[in-house]
């Protein structure tokens, strides 16, 4: 039987210095520099608050009324190209998590969590979008953050048609 011999030859292979050292961290040359996408959302008319930190990534917040987001970057090299993007809203209810299987059943893109709260009218959503750029530069972002916002307007109509008045979005 060959499994056995196939195991002994993967054991010792893992067991060779070469593959126990630690890979070099990857050197990203795509993405955006947070301080360049402030500047450029900024530059659409958006008020763009300073970049914060959290859990090793760097967020802006969106005051876009009547529906606020964020934009998290992910994955920057040395604190500058990030080539992982998120962007996310919350939204409070009341919100089932029916409307929330079923804005996920028929759309894409944008995914929605259901978040329970202590009371059914307390129970909210949070809404995401994940990109992961490919190029280097603002101009990346360009399409995704008019998906996001076409998608983001979506989804609040479409609670706000099944609760009555549209949610906030905090």
């Amino acid at each position: 039987m060959r499994l056995p011999v196939l195991f002994a030859v993967l054991a010792l292979g893992a067991a060779s210095p070469a593959l126990a050292q630690t890979p070099a961290a990857p050197v990203t040359t795509k993405g955006v520099v947070v301080a360049d996408a402030r500047t450029w959302l900024i530059g659409l008319g958006g008020s763009v608050a300073e970049p914060t930190a959290a859990e090793g990534a760097q967020v802006l917040t969106v005051a876009d009324q009547p529906l606020p987001w964020t934009l998290t970057f992910y994955n920057c090299a040395a604190g500058n190209l990030c080539d992982d993007v998120q962007f996310s809203a919350v939204f409070s209810g009341p919100i089932t998590a029916d409307q929330i299987n079923e804005w996920n059943r028929n759309n894409r893109y944008l995914k929605a969590f259901f978040v329970p709260g202590a009371t059914p009218d307390a129970a909210g959503a949070i809404a995401q979008y994940d990109v992961v750029l490919t190029g280097v530069g603002t101009e990346h972002l360009q399409e995704p953050t008019v998906i996001w916002l076409q998608m983001l307007r979506q989804f609040a109509q479409s609670l706000a048609q099944a609760a009555g008045p549209a949610p906030a979005a905090q």
